[in-house]
């Protein structure tokens, strides 16, 4: 059993079988297990506690649960350790969710029970329970009591579970970690403490971070323990342990490099100088300004008479590449002639592929930052010969050996290192030195080794993927190499049928060839070539290839795909997702101007209706993405996405139609006179200035409906969000062309116009790199210089003529004939961000409402939770959550119509999520009595402050009614008297009582009788009312 506190229990993903059920009931059936008489029962139901928290992390559920832990981890039963275990895996995989205990003292109360057993793993257990409870009761005093007795134990489990509590309570508790220092320097000094235990104890130091006070004297205690304990486990530790201490100091961190370079120089035990130089590595990246010079030199002396150790050397290189990454370099001066820069000559000629691959990431830092400062090309020339010998070391290092039938372990392990380090450094020198030198010369050398078949499948694959990277950034410079990459293709379709490796490169060729056309018009010899290759792989690839076209702008080529796999799927919801991408392909290719297969300009007056069939097209992939939908894969996006294509297609027709209306339904010849009467000189031009109008109009309401999907896609990728912000400034432009005809005043150019800003779009997104979006840019700034040109011409000719219509027709061909390349959004997520609310209090029944009394007040809590996929935070991450509450009358009764008091009531609150939850409180008023609806809508707010609509959105159903005791304040109106008592009115002209009614006498003039009761007042019951 001991041996089990050593090794952690993973426990599996184990879920719930009805995905329905609720929080409470998933709870009731975990609680059956833990009273079961069976430690197996028992242990299953513990290892779904993790599965429940992460599914339903609300504080009350988590609260009970962990009470229930609680007492199980209490109870005293045969196998009662194991069942500890179990509880302590609980607790330390669910730590993000421990702060949400509510009944902490009552939690503390049942585990801290077993400290007064007699069995020390109990004990043990109970204290690794507490250790990892530090981030609630972290100050605790009676635990941290407990914790101190514990150190004394003679039991080398529980001592050690109390050194692990230690650990983390002193990174909690500023007061604990002073307490602790002077017994854990007692505990170090004994001679009865064995090595091992030190060595634990030295490891406590690092989190006595708390004051400069208890740093400096943690500090001068380890440097004291680094001259009376020279051995090697004792060095390493305590070198660890003052990095981590002077990386949260950070004013000791030159005087920690200055120890660590002392200790590198004189040290002769390989073990410690590769501990040395992690440490190194890890001050590099912390505080690379830190650093001085002489420390730099010290280290480039150390790795130039290091050579002979490739281990170490490669090491070295690692904190010399990351101190010159850094944004601030180091106090260096780097010339041609430094020797940093005679290291990297030295070194990228190493023997080792692992050493040269550093070398060359360290000299390209150096040469970009020397391009960049000071205008040196020399060392770039130098960079560039030295990644080129690289490559033609690492091809020939990897040469297929044909007595291996393996083709997977041919392939050198530092191949991969050395391909993202060397294209990454090469893309990084095409924007400062040889924009037209390196890759062609990188991309001449690979391809050359490809057809030599020197590489193996797997090498092959290598390659591609980083002729890829830099195709899809340059594609141009495939192109010279169009030839070769085809005969690859014809090569592998003919070997057909291929092994997944084989089918893998494959389809990473066609991409190759993809890149290569992207904007420009296709070869017989390379669409039959694709063609061909799609039909020799499986469904899967072939999809794969049908994508990659789809978003290189392959609309025709992805259409012919597409057709294949529609019938070739196993259910419905992919032949109906194939079947969209089918119609999308066709509407997509419909729309451009120029023919694959001819090169023919299709005619300005057919151009209308090619829109409408597009239109019609997309419509038709809209319907199909409809019923491809499930609850668990919604197609938001692909839906909306679609959508506004189709309308952006329609907008363009009308505006087409429009401008042509001018030729078939000219002016009346009343329109000069309706001008003049009307003071507006565009009605001279009859109907066309309204149909521009409406077009202007739907142009910008286009645009704000791209924007509400732009803040809708939280987890989109930088490409795709700058997709549909170009898609936005394009609709943004037609409409101020159409603006600057219909209202000159308004939409009127400056001077200095440029257009949208585009750069500030692709900046901030850091995508403009891409060759999708460099089509796109390039499209908008044609259309640019268009809407400046017609901004010159209505200033030399008014109102509406012909040269106007046929610049808005020119701008309209421009936007939609460039073949669009559809996002990697739109087929794949790879960020995934959920929110989920509860909403409190529920009604007893789902559809009924509240009922709450208008004179108090009703109190909504809502809790939420986010969940993400397999790679949180990838793209953006979430940094607060904004809840705006909103209640609104639905059916206000007619006598509340005159009160002047405002039913409906707007809440809004930020809240900061912690662990992935956030709670908030609102109290609503409902003054008039009548049914409510209360809605909850979700927005967030990421790193940069830019909010985003991701929803969801709650409703609520609220009804209020009178109170009954403020009904007698309420004004009634007047009632009529009985009848037995009618009073005729004094006025003049006296009606007739009614039948069977005697009329009171009038009183004599000049008597005075005694005073008429007054009329007795009945209170009747308004209609309606209780």
């Amino acid at each position: 059993m001991a041996s089990t506190l050593m090794r952690p229990i993973s426990f599996p993903e184990i879920g719930f079988g009805d995905q329905d059920q609720d929080g409470n009931s998933a709870l009731l059936e975990l609680d059956r297990g833990l009273k079961s008489s069976r430690t197996g029962e028992q242990c299953e139901a513990i290892s779904k506690f993790p599965a429940l928290f992460e599914r339903y992390p609300f504080p009350i559920l988590i609260n009970s649960a962990l009470l229930k832990l609680a007492e199980v981890f209490r109870q005293e039963t045969p196998g009662s350790n194991f069942v500890r275990v179990c509880v302590v895996e609980v607790v330390e995989s669910c730590g993000r969710h421990l702060d949400k205990l509510i009944n902490v003292d009552e939690f503390l109360r049942r585990i801290t029970t077993v400290m007064h057993s007699n069995d020390p793993l109990a004990r043990a257990l109970t204290l690794r329970t507490l250790g990892w409870m530090s981030g609630v009761v972290g100050e605790n005093r009676q635990v941290q009591h407990l914790i101190r007795e514990a150190l004394d134990a003679k039991d080398s489990v529980e001592l050690q579970a109390a050194i692990m509590a230690s650990e983390k309570y002193a990174a909690k508790s500023k007061t604990f970690a002073m307490n602790m220092c002077e017994r854990l320097t007692h505990m170090i000094g004994g001679l009865a403490t064995p090595v091992d235990v030190k060595l634990q104890l030295i490891q406590v130091f690092q989190h006595m971070h708390h004051d400069a006070e208890t740093a400096a004297t943690v500090r001068s205690l380890c440097l004291e323990l680094l001259k009376e304990y020279p051995t090697q486990r004792v060095v390493i530790t305590t070198l660890h342990t003052l990095t981590q201490l002077a990386a949260h100091i950070l004013v000791d961190i030159p005087q920690q490099v200055d120890l660590l370079m002392g200790y590198l120089k004189s040290e002769a035990r390989l073990g410690v100088r590769q501990a040395v130089l992690g440490e190194l590595g890890y001050l590099a990246e912390a505080a690379p300004h830190a650093w001085s010079a002489e420390n730099v030199e010290t280290l480039i002396e150390f790795t130039r008479a290091s050579r002979h150790n490739a281990a170490i050397t490669t090491t070295a290189l690692c904190v010399l590449a990351s101190l010159t990454s850094a944004p601030a370099l180091p106090s260096v001066s780097l010339t041609p002639e430094c020797a940093l820069v005679d290291l990297c000559r030295e070194c990228v000629y190493d023997g080792s592929i692992k050493v040269s691959c550093r070398a060359i990431q360290l000299f390209t830092n150096i040469a970009i930052y020397m391009h960049e400062e000071q205008k040196n090309s020399i060392v770039c020339e130098e960079a560039h010969c030295a990644a080129l010998s690289l490559l033609q070391c690492v091809i020939s290092a990897s040469q297929v050996d044909e007595s291996n039938g393996n083709d997977e372990s041919v392939v050198p392990s530092g191949l991969r290192t050395c391909l993202v380090s060397l294209i990454g450094e090469c893309v990084e020198l095409l924007h400062y030195a040889f924009p037209r030198g390196l890759v062609p010369s990188v991309c001449g050398a690979v391809l050359d080794a490809l057809a030599d078949n020197m590489l193996s499948v797997c090498g092959c694959q290598l390659i591609c993927e980083a002729l890829a990277s830099l195709g899809g950034t340059h594609g141009d410079v495939l192109t010279p190499h169009l030839v070769t990459i085809l005969k690859f293709i014809q090569k592998y379709t003919h070997e057909a049928p291929l092994s997944s490796h084989k089918t893998k490169l494959l389809v990473t060729l066609v991409t190759l060839v993809m890149q290569i056309f992207h904007g420009h018009v296709w070869s017989t010899q390379a669409r039959s070539a694709v063609v061909a290759a799609s039909k020799c792989v499986n469904q899967w690839a072939a999809f794969c290839m049908a994508r990659q076209a789809s978003r290189y702008g392959h609309h025709s080529l992805a259409g012919g795909i597409y057709v294949l796999l529609s019938w070739r799927v196993c259910s419905d919801q992919q032949h109906f997702w194939v079947s969209a991408l089918t119609e999308l392909s066709s509407g997509e290719a419909s729309t451009i101007s120029f023919t694959e297969r001819a090169g023919e300009r299709v005619d300005n007056r057919d151009r209308p209706d090619s829109l409408t069939k597009a239109n019609s097209h997309l419509h038709r992939a809209l319907s199909s993405l409809k019923a491809a939908s499930t609850a668990s894969q919604p197609m938001t996006f692909c839906q909306e996405y679609v959508r506004l294509r189709a309308e952006t297609f329609m907008c363009h027709a009308q505006l087409l139609h429009a401008c042509l209306s001018l030729r078939t339904a000219p002016p009346p010849a009343i329109a000069a006179s309706l001008a003049t009467s009307a003071r507006d000189d565009l009605l001279r031009c009859g109907r066309v200035s309204q149909q521009l109008a409406k077009s202007a109009r739907d142009f910008n309401n286009l645009a704000s409906q791209y924007g509400n999907l732009y803040q809708s896609v939280f987890d989109a990728d930088p490409q795709t969000l700058c997709n549909i912000a170009l898609l936005q400034q394009g609709s943004l432009l037609v409409a101020q062309g159409i603006e600057i005809i219909t209202r000159p005043s308004a939409g009127q150019l400056t001077d200095d116009y440029t257009g949208p800003d585009l750069t500030t779009i692709t900046s901030k997104l850091g995508c403009g790199d891409s060759v999708e979006t460099h089509t796109l840019i390039a499209t908008l700034e044609e259309a640019t210089s268009m809407v400046r040109r017609l901004a010159q011409v209505c200033c030399e000719v008014k109102p509406v003529r012909e040269q106007h219509l046929q610049l808005l027709q020119g701008i309209s061909e421009v936007l939609t004939s460039v073949p669009l390349p559809y996002p990697r959004f739109f087929f794949q997520t790879l960020q995934k961000t959920t929110i989920t609310l509860a909403l409190l209090p529920q009604p007893r029944t789902p559809g009924d409402p509240i009922s709450v009394q208008t004179s108090s007040q009703l109190a909504i809590k809502v809790e939420g939770v986010i969940g993400h996929g397999k790679r949180p935070g990838l793209f953006r991450s979430v940094h607060s959550v904004t809840l705006t509450v909103n209640s609104t009358i639905q059916n206000r009764p007619q006598h509340t119509l005159d009160v002047k008091t405002e039913p409906n009531e707007t809440l809004t609150q930020t809240v900061e999520p912690h662990n992935d939850f956030f709670a908030a409180q609102f109290l609503l008023g409902f003054p008039i009595p009548g049914l409510y609806q209360v809605s909850v809508d979700t927005s967030v707010t990421d790193d940069n402050d830019d909010a985003w609509q991701t929803g969801p959105r709650h409703t609520l159903n609220v009804r209020s009614q009178e109170d009954p005791s403020s009904k007698a304040s309420v004004p009634q109106a007047p009632r009529p008297a009985p009848p037995s008592q009618y009073i005729p009115p004094t006025a003049q002209g006296a009606s007739i009582p009614p039948p069977g009614v005697s009329t009171l006498p009038p009183p004599t003039p000049g008597t005075s009788g005694p005073p008429a009761p007054p009329a007795q007042q009945f209170s009747i019951p308004r209609p309606g009312l209780p």
